[in-house]
């Protein structure tokens, strides 16, 4: 009886294993701006490039817009009381990523960010018959993530990755550009907005717990993500927490292409402290009060897969989310588009 049992579980094993979903195919990943969903093959390394451009535009307070004039308009009028409102923002995120297969259940992950930014803002100034317009920018080395993917379980069709992540504080928060200043609009270097910062200062926590599953022509999944803060940086204040919940399902339509339709929601905290550098009366972007929120975005994709010939192994994927729901503690800018891109090559 013993030696029957011990049969069925050897033969059982493979088959569990064999109906996983498969890499080699489209849809073998999930859409791009999803991360740490598949593992790799003992010995196997992926090399990647991903880029992210989102743009914001228009002051939310919580599902209201908010007009730049009242950001800046006295309490006493009905406004928000702040001397400068941004107009728009603009994030362009490079992430280089190198994965390794430790071995068939283990996967290690390294990335690395750069980050270019521009916000424009109109500065209400005493003395000028309109406000004046300027922008800022900055650019630089982000944070640097360190992790380690493992496999968490295994269905009939699908496979349970988990992640265990690190965020490591190497990106500036002390960023600064110039600001207009005085009657003649003179410019001097200010301590830019927390959101224009390259960095969190922080040590933070990125766990994820990933589900995907694959059958003839479809697949989906879902991944709740998370990322924590872990205590105060060097400018005595902490970004909020943030936690992700998204679900995909994605059409085969040959082995090399495949289009997806994604849900993502969204939930982040107000900052706690502050940093005395950066005047919170000064503009929404500056207050820490007005940096939480909560979205909820609908993304269509499309990936496109090399499975034999000179570019075998290799990935380029699209994705554009679009927030269908935006409630923020504003006034702050809210998201209006965003654009993912990836080139992946495996092994």
């Amino acid at each position: 009886m013993r030696n029957h049992i011990l049969a069925t579980v050897l033969l059982a094993c493979p088959l569990a294993y064999a109906d996983a979903p498969q890499t080699g195919r489209a849809d073998g990943h999930a859409p791009i701006g999803v991360m740490a969903d598949h593992l790799h093959r003992g010995g196997e390394w992926m090399v990647g490039y991903r880029f992210m451009r989102a743009w914001q535009d228009q002051l939310r307070d919580g599902t209201d817009r908010v007009s730049k004039q009242r950001a800046y308009s006295s309490t006493a009028a009905g406004g928000y009381g702040y001397h400068d409102a941004p107009t728009r923002m603009e994030m362009n995120m490079h992430m280089f990523e190198a994965m390794y297969g430790w071995s068939d259940r283990i996967t290690l992950m390294l990335m690395a960010i750069y980050m270019d930014m521009s916000m424009d803002a109109e500065l209400h100034a005493h003395g000028h018959a309109a406000p004046v317009q300027y922008r800022m920018d900055s650019s630089g080395w982000g944070d640097m993530e360190v992790a380690a993917l493992f496999d968490a379980g295994h269905t009939a069709h699908g496979r349970w990755v988990g992640k265990l992540g690190l965020s490591l504080p190497l990106g500036s928060i002390t960023e600064r550009d110039g600001m207009p200043h005085g009657a003649l609009g003179a410019m001097i270097p200010v301590r830019m907005e927390y959101s224009m910062q390259l960095g969190s200062g922080t040590y933070d926590l990125r766990p994820a717990m990933t589900y995907s599953e694959q059958r003839d022509g479809w697949s989906w999944g879902a991944q709740a993500s998370a990322v924590l803060r872990l205590g105060e940086n060097d400018q005595d204040y902490r970004l909020g927490h943030r936690g992700e919940l998204t679900a995909w399902a994605a059409r085969l339509w040959t082995p090399a292409v495949s289009t997806s339709l994604r849900l993502l929601g969204s939930r982040w905290g107000n900052i706690q402290g502050r940093d005395d550098a950066i005047d919170a009366g000064m503009s929404p972007a500056a207050d820490p009060d007005a940096q939480g929120g909560q979205r909820v975005d609908v993304g269509l994709g499309m990936n496109l897969y090399a499975p034999t010939g000179a570019l075998k192994g290799q990935r380029l994927a699209l994705e554009m989310p679009r927030p269908v729901y935006q409630d923020l503690d504003g006034p702050q800018l809210a998201n209006d588009w965003t654009l993912n891109a990836g080139w992946q090559f495996a092994f």
